[in-house]
């Protein structure tokens, strides 16, 4: 009998490796839950009664009417974050910007202003897709971040005017190295909205450049002198039928005048110098953004802020912005803005802002030589984290509005 007991075992064997094949062939082998994804949700409404002299231009560069309500650059926002092997972060953004009744027919018009994808670890990031243009530096003190467009963001030259937000967002792709959280270089490329008539340059990637940042850490914002400063580079591709390729450079900086975490006064300098267009007049709006030129935004606000928490703040913001070769075309604004917050996430707003044009310019856009608009009106936003176990660095409510820092 003994005899066949190894006969048993070999049987055995064979049988246990037939199942175990068996049961292998029905699918991979499973694997262990991973932590759910962090999810964040921020909106912002803004909402305002404006009164503007004179009557401004019709549709599609005005309003047509002298009083009107403005529901403009209210955004809503949606991030999706998940922690990757290597201590990395990556995320997905999406988000749409209202862009105002003036501008669109249906009188509702919304803007895919976010749509990217992001991974990043704590010296390196990438990202790719729509998003705020990376030569944005900084943000001034006025209610939505298309006021005073013309000399706070660098002039998109394939737009054709109707949308200002198409200076603030793009199509883009970058990467970003930083040193100790505080010094930033970024390299991107970036396909500029395209709005302007055919010809105007490349239809794919139409603009690169590179932007250098120091920022000092969040919790020093208010009590050192020079919380940021920041300059970059950026080539236009422009066809040359349009006065040919436009080379721009860029700086700016944040001064606190009385660093001080309640009472704080800060001045805001931004220059944006184009150069290597050669367009000598305009033939339409979107020459006003691709004929060389300087532009010179600065701003002096004072916030208070008890406790940490914002309370109101008043703001003082001038800029000016002159042609090299074309003449009788500069322009200057000064805009006094104004906020008190009423209650967590919830502000009553006002603004005055004046305008003037000269001849040439104010063809151009198709609006008055001088403009004077009074708005006031409600500002809410929301911010909220749901299974909050990461903190990417990017955060969804700066790519919007800093009007009132958290």
């Amino acid at each position: 009998m003994y005899k066949w007991i190894p006969i048993f075992v070999v049987l055995a064997v064979v049988l246990t490796c037939r199942q175990a094949v068996a049961q292998g062939s029905a699918g991979p082998i499973p694997e262990k839950p991973t932590i759910a994804p962090q999810i964040e949700l921020d909106g912002t409404g803004v909402a305002t009664l404006n009164y503007q002299v004179p009557r401004p231009a019709p549709p599609p560069t005005g309003s047509g009417s002298t009083t009107n309500l403005d529901f403009s650059d209210s955004s809503l926002l949606l991030g999706i974050s998940q922690r990757l092997y290597h201590g990395g972060i990556g995320s997905l953004v999406i988000g749409t910007v209202t862009t105002g009744e003036s501008e669109a027919v249906s009188k509702t018009s919304l803007l895919l202003s976010q749509l990217y994808l992001d991974y990043q670890t704590q010296p390196f990031e990438a990202y790719i897709g729509r998003s705020n243009t990376p030569t944005h530096l900084f943000d001034f003190p006025t209610l939505r971040g298309d006021d005073l467009n013309e000399f706070v963001n660098l002039p998109n030259p394939f737009s054709n005017g109707a949308i200002a937000d198409e200076t603030r967002y793009s199509n883009v792709a970058a990467i970003e190295w930083n040193s100790h959280l505080r010094n930033f270089l970024n390299l991107h490329v970036q396909h500029l909205l395209q709005t302007a008539a055919p010809g105007a340059g490349q239809t794919g990637i139409n603009s690169y450049g590179l932007t250098f940042r120091y920022e000092a850490p969040p919790a020093l914002e208010s009590i050192v002198k020079i919380p940021f400063w920041g300059l970059g580079y950026e080539h236009q591709t422009v066809g040359s039928t349009q006065g040919g390729p436009s080379d721009v450079l860029y700086g700016g900086i944040i001064y606190n005048i009385a660093p001080d975490p309640i009472h704080r006064l800060d001045l805001r300098l931004l220059d944006i110098y184009s150069f290597s267009n050669g367009l000598h007049s305009f033939t339409g709006f979107a020459d006003t953004y691709r004929a060389a030129a300087n532009s010179v935004a600065l701003s002096l606000r004072y916030l208070y802020a008890l406790n940490g928490v914002p309370g109101y703040e008043v703001a003082l913001t001038a800029g000016f912005r002159n042609y090299a070769r074309v003449h009788d075309a500069n322009t200057f604004a000064l805009a006094l803005t104004g906020a008190k917050r009423l209650g967590d996430g919830f502000d009553l707003v006002f603004q005055y802002v004046y305008q003037h044009r000269a001849g040439a310019y104010a063809a151009a856009v198709g609006q008055p030589k001088d403009e004077n608009r009074f708005e006031i009106g409600f500002v809410f936003h929301f911010q909220s984290i749901f299974n909050q176990h990461i903190g990417p660095r990017r955060t969804l409510q700066n790519l919007q509005h800093q009007y009132i820092p958290e």
